[in-house]
């Protein structure tokens, strides 16, 4: 291969090798600020949010924030699509054909697990809502029918199989279930986090499966 052919393949590579190093770093800041403003929303609220503490937070410059976000609200409506990502997987992990009343308790089970009250999703999208920004509640709203759809899916395949009460509407019982796990944690959240959770929970949880479970003669 002559010299210059070789120079172009070589200075190709390297460019190459550059746009991904810096597609990297780009993808790596993005979730170090989506990170940044839920830890700030659920210490200082979402009102309080601003560019200056979420670039100060990971330790940017506001312009160098503004590279990666075009706004406070753009931030957020990354936080909001991070949380549904979370939320609709969380739905795929606890998929348990035999049981729909156990997979709803796992699901249930993790959402109040240790781990994710410590990332507070459902106290970030109380925090989202009471701005009252009409684009993230449209977003909050679309995620969160998303989440129902699929908890309704689970409790149509206990309707199913017989292990829920036919007379179920699905859609009402999704609606249920989320409020249920979105009350706990606000609950637990303006009680300082003294409040009892897991007692509160399978109390809570008992209740919905009884009025779910199919009656056996």
């Amino acid at each position: 291969m002559p010299l210059f052919e070789l120079g172009v393949v070589q200075y190709s590579e390297k460019s190459r090798g550059s746009v991904c190093k810096m597609r990297l770093k780009t993808e790596v800041r993005k979730r170090q600020i989506v990170d940044a403003a839920r830890k700030l929303i659920l210490k200082k609220g979402s009102e309080h949010l601003t560019v200056r503490e979420m670039a100060k937070t990971i330790g940017l410059t506001e312009g160098a924030l503004y590279r990666h976000f075009s706004s406070k609200s753009d931030v957020l409506r990354f936080v909001l699509e991070d949380i549904e990502v979370r939320l609709l997987t969380y739905i795929d992990i606890n998929h348990d054909p035999d049981s729909a009343l156990n997979t709803l308790r796992n699901i249930m089970t993790k959402h109040l697990s240790a781990e994710e009250r410590k990332r507070g999703s459902f106290q970030v999208i109380a925090e989202i809502i009471s701005l009252g920004d009409k684009a993230l509640n449209k977003k909050t709203f679309d995620t969160i029918n998303k989440y129902n759809y699929g908890i309704s899916q689970i409790i149509e395949r206990g309707r199913a199989s017989g292990e829920i009460r036919t007379d179920i509407n699905a859609p009402s019982a999704a609606i249920l279930f989320f409020s249920i796990i979105q009350g706990l944690t606000n609950i637990w959240a303006l009680s300082n986090y003294k409040l009892e959770l897991q007692e509160h929970f399978e109390y809570t949880w008992q209740l919905f499966h009884d009025s779910l479970v199919a009656k056996t003669r």
